[in-house]
């Protein structure tokens, strides 16, 4: 195992870096959104909100890695490790779903589900800060695909791989890999909107729509070109979003 840390030296620097970067960003935006009366209690558990921001990150650097580490054993198992590489066909695909993801994302909620919420219309009056943007591409983008895709799926196809008694995985189990997931990642969406939003059956259908939806996106670029090229349209989808959202909204 040590031998294995020693090799892949250069991808745990990576992991560490952004759950470093993301963790203390999204510390940081969690005390900016978050209700007075509800920081006061995390204070009064923590000591201060610097330590809040410190148990944020530290929480964040330790998902990176072992959802890393975990993730690239699993996939290289599986088949779905690729060398870190940028050719065109992946490169377009990820520039395709990063509008489109970005574009659907912002945009159903302006034209459409801002019907059937106030607060999710309320919340688009306040520009997103560079703090909160920060924390999006490098926690969303980066830290999430690790722990979603790298980590979660590969093992999902691996407990249907090992399932099926067979040496390694079907297409049909690294696609219901892909599935469960996005549907697993969407419901982890739904406490978040609970607590935002008021709910009702549409704004549910958004949370699975969306995020579910987009999430099967990410999974295909990394089944199909591997981890990197789902980072970076993850990456893209919050970059159109928010640009959309700071010039035009």
């Amino acid at each position: 195992m040590i031998a294995y840390l020693k090799k892949n030296l250069w991808f745990i620097v990576f992991l560490a870096v952004f759950g470093l970067v993301g963790g203390y960003f999204t510390g940081v935006y969690t005390i900016q959104s978050t209700d007075p009366a509800l920081l006061e209690e995390a204070v009064a558990q923590l000591g201060s909100l610097d330590a809040l921001i410190l148990v944020t990150t530290i929480q964040s650097v330790g998902y990176a890695i072992f959802c890393g580490i975990v993730g690239r054993l699993l996939a290289e198992k599986l088949g779905l490790w690729r060398s870190v590489s940028f050719e065109a066909r992946p490169t377009l695909s990820v520039i395709l779903v990063s509008v489109f993801g970005g574009c659907a994302l912002i945009l159903s909620d302006i034209f459409f589900f801002n019907n059937f919420s106030t607060l999710l219309k309320d919340s688009y009056l306040v520009k997103p800060t560079a703090e909160y943007i920060i924390a999006a591409l490098t926690y969303g983008g980066v830290i999430e695909e690790i722990m979603m895709r790298l980590f979660m799926m590969s093992l999902i196809a691996f407990i249907l791989m090992k399932f099926s008694r067979r040496s390694e995985p079907t297409t049909a189990q690294l696609v219901w890999a892909n599935i469960i997931l996005a549907t697993l990642f969407a419901a982890g969406h739904l406490p978040a909107t609970v607590a935002m939003m008021e709910i009702n059956a549409m704004i549910i259908l958004r949370c699975f729509l969306l995020n579910g939806g987009i999430g099967l996106l990410f999974g295909r670029l990394y089944r199909r070109y591997g981890i990197q090229y789902a980072i970076l349209a993850h990456m893209g989808v919050h970059i159109i979003s928010k640009l959309i959202w700071l010039f035009f909204i």
